[in-house]
């Protein structure tokens, strides 16, 4: 494998950073909810840890959502029974597919090593369900639904993430994007 610079290093982590917190945002938008991705440049200067940081910012629950339409009388699909789940796990998911994975159990194997070696958010993990991290299982189905949702609006994730790089880089090298 060849060295990478710093400068590829920490392109390779905010574009990894941004389809993460998108995949979470476009499953959290498709499931009813609302909400933004946000990343940032990480200037703790530990080189142990990533260059670039995110976050998604929910600002409506989907199951509210779905209330609040219902009462209005405006006729809307319920949120899946597992939504929560999808949603926390879809980072992860969006990261492996940007890498050009598309074979659902190879997904879910990666998921559940990154979970095992404690290598996805708190918030994320309490998405999935994961209370304990040496009792956990990571649910196929829910990996397949979540990578196909994904897939069928990878247009729009792509497109998501790829603005999200770009205002991140002006913010963190100081110039202006229009």
């Amino acid at each position: 494998m060849p060295d990478l610079t710093l400068d590829q290093i920490s392109a390779d982590d905010l574009r990894k950073a941004a389809y993460h917190e998108i995949g979470h945002k476009i499953i959290y938008e498709l499931v009813g909810g609302a909400g933004n991705a946000f990343v940032w440049k990480n200037h703790s200067g530990n080189p142990d840890e990533v260059a670039w940081l995110g976050q998604f910012r929910p600002s409506s629950c989907p199951e509210q959502q779905y209330e609040a339409f219902t009462c209005a009388g405006i006729n809307v699909p319920a949120p899946p029974p597992n939504w929560r789940v999808m949603y926390g796990m879809a980072g992860v998911v969006a990261e492996q597919i940007l890498r050009g994975e598309r074979d659902v159990e190879f997904i879910a194997g990666h998921l559940y090593l990154r979970i095992c070696c404690d290598e996805i958010s708190a918030t994320d993990a309490e998405s999935i369900g994961v209370t304990d991290i040496d009792d956990f299982e990571v649910d196929i189905k829910t990996v397949e639904q979540c990578a196909q949702l994904l897939l069928e609006h990878w247009p729009q994730v792509k497109k998501e993430a790829e603005d999200l790089i770009a205002d991140a880089s002006a913010e963190a090298w100081g110039t202006v994007t229009v």
